[in-house]
């Protein structure tokens, strides 16, 4: 299937600049009817696809663009390349300016083998041998155990501290599968910090010791973004993580913004407006972002599109079928396919209903809908 790519090679850095995506996921455009005003939020046009994008900017809208590491700026349509790409999909597209965790999974696994062989080498010192043995999985050669063993002999599936640490990572940095982080994973986390050996016997730290380090990272990280979303109030260091910013500037900050510390923590009000101000912290992807985001992208297939063709792609961005919503909406299966065939019925009480099961803003569904009855299904 082809898709549309909307790239800007950077005349000044010669980097290649692609669509940049808001908090909120969708894609920013400044409408040209607002002239020099129009890079102003408040005249921004936001869509949540590349296609939608493209259609607004063969329009003369300009699009907000980003290397990935430049902030984005907007850009005139005629500085931008369009094309028709096969065999891509729109994440992969712009998967290249999203906002990018500060180190990969891979590098956090790496260190988290090196942290379980501390464990091992502590299990067989206060234990025997025998019992870290049946811990990690494989005898050591090292005079201190497991102290000189390769950490690549360590098989991560073992250990449930790998499926928590992944959770952890993708709810920290909002990757993934952020949405399956919870209560008890939360908990998981905060008692693998709590209870990780701190060094092994030949003395040597555990990474996990390290501030920097990349397990204590992505868990301090996850742990702070749940308190947040939890109402508890947040260390300095959970603003920093959360604002990917050093601890002594977000003290800095704290002081000029005259923000009070008690017992060496902002209040969860506070911090949140605080970190809302900052340009690095991504606030917590939320259902009601998500549903907005759906709204927006629905409204403009019905407004841009030929009604039995938007009503098509906004069932399949659903993943319902024609006779599941006719259950869900309480009308007949005949009377979805003809709004999928462009020959919608003007009972405007079952197109609110319809408008309701997926979630729209059903005036405007019915407004477009009838419309389409009026000029014939266009």
């Amino acid at each position: 299937m082809a898709m549309v790519s909307i790239t800007r090679r950077n005349p000044r850095t010669g980097h290649i600049e692609r669509p940049w995506r808001n908090r909120d996921g969708l894609f920013v455009l400044g409408d040209p009817a607002h002239g020099a005003q129009k890079h102003h939020d408040k005249f921004a046009v936001k869509v949540g696809t590349l296609a939608e994008a493209a259609a607004l900017v063969r329009r003369g809208f300009s699009l907000r663009m980003t290397d990935g590491e430049s902030p984005p700026s907007l850009i005139s349509p005629d500085s931008l390349t369009l094309e028709e790409v096969e065999g891509e999909d729109e994440a992969a597209l712009w998967a290249e300016t999203a906002p990018k965790p500060l180190f990969g999974k891979e590098e956090m696994f790496a260190e988290l083998k090196r942290i379980l062989l501390v464990y091992a080498n502590q299990i067989a010192h206060a234990g025997s041998p025998q019992a870290a043995l049946a811990f990690i999985g494989f005898d050591t050669g090292s005079f201190f155990p497991y102290c000189d063993d390769d950490p690549e002999k360590v098989e991560l599936h073992r250990f449930s501290a790998t499926s928590y640490l992944d959770q952890a990572y993708d709810y920290a940095f909002q990757v993934g599968n952020h949405w399956k982080f919870d209560n008890d994973m939360a908990t998981d986390v905060s008692e693998f910090l709590a209870g990780a050996p701190r060094q092994a016997s030949d003395g040597m730290p555990s990474p996990i010791t390290h501030p920097d380090g990349l397990c204590r990272h992505a868990a301090e990280m996850a742990f702070a973004r749940w308190k947040l979303g939890d109402g508890q109030d947040l260390t300095v260091r959970e603003l920093a993580l959360l604002a990917d910013m050093k601890e002594a500037a977000v003290r800095n900050s704290l002081s000029k913004e005259r923000i009070a510390l008690e017992d060496g923590k902002v209040d969860t009000a506070t911090a949140r407006q605080w970190l809302n101000g900052r340009r690095d912290f991504i606030p917590t992807r939320t259902e009601e972002a998500i549903s907005q985001s759906w709204a927006v992208r629905s409204r403009f297939l019905l407004d841009h599109e030929p009604f039995a063709e938007a009503f098509g792609r906004i069932l399949k961005g659903f993943d319902i079928t024609a006779a599941e919503l006719a259950a869900r909406a309480e009308v007949g299966e005949e009377f979805v396919h003809e709004l999928l065939e462009g020959r919608p019925r003007t009972d405007l009480q079952a197109l609110e209903r319809i408008g309701r099961a997926l979630d729209l803003d059903a005036p405007h569904f019915v407004g477009a809908a009838v419309q389409a009855a009026l000029r014939g299904g266009r």
